[in-house]
């Protein structure tokens, strides 16, 4: 009987290290690829820009009714060959009673939603667009490399995110303004 239970103890130990190995592999690698930029995907020997370089922390902005919602981030990357290019990351939510969930049929990013950058010697894009980009609840676009330059790069953006009902049409949808500096080393 002791042997039993002790044998039975050391399989459950089994199965629980190689449950909290799975969890622990499927946390690392939460991130789908279709949503890491290649940059961060490919291996460089120089860097343009310390990866991951965005602007602060997420910010949240909500609609008027306090029920559908847009979490942003923007960023500069590493474009692997000596450019610098932006990346708009949303993540959509609608308020259930029991708290924020994904959208029922997803969310898109603004097409085209804009972006300025004022380069460290002054000069500013022009007409600088994200493509859209569509996901259940999360989605990532990137705007056009730049030669790099060294010092503060201003990155200011109007772009939005749609998020279809439970009917399956693109309806709530959610806007803001936001701006970062970031500072850029160029190799």
């Amino acid at each position: 009987m002791i042997t039993s239970r002790v044998r039975a103890a050391a399989l459950h130990r089994t199965v629980v290290s190689a449950a909290l190995a799975a969890v622990a592999a499927l946390t690392v690698t939460s991130t789908p690829a279709a949503a890491t930029p290649a940059a961060e995907r490919a291996v460089s020997v120089t860097r343009t820009v310390e990866e991951p370089h965005c602007g602060g922390e997420w910010v949240d902005y909500k609609d008027s009714n306090q029920d559908r919602r847009m979490k942003s981030w923007l960023c500069l990357y590493d474009s692997g060959n000596g450019g610098v290019y932006p990346t708009l990351w949303t993540e959509c939510g609608w308020w259930k009673i029991i708290g924020w969930a994904a959208p029922p049929n997803g969310c898109r990013i603004w097409e085209p939603s804009s972006y300025e950058i004022t380069f460290p010697d002054g000069t500013k894009t022009t007409d600088a667009v994200f493509p859209g980009a569509s996901g259940s609840d999360k989605a990532a676009t990137n705007g056009t490399a730049y030669p790099c330059q060294a010092g503060p790069w201003k990155l200011w953006s109007y772009y939005g995110v749609q998020m279809k009902d439970v009917l399956g049409n693109w309806g709530s949808s959610v806007a803001a303004t936001h701006e970062v500096t970031i500072n850029v080393t160029c190799p």
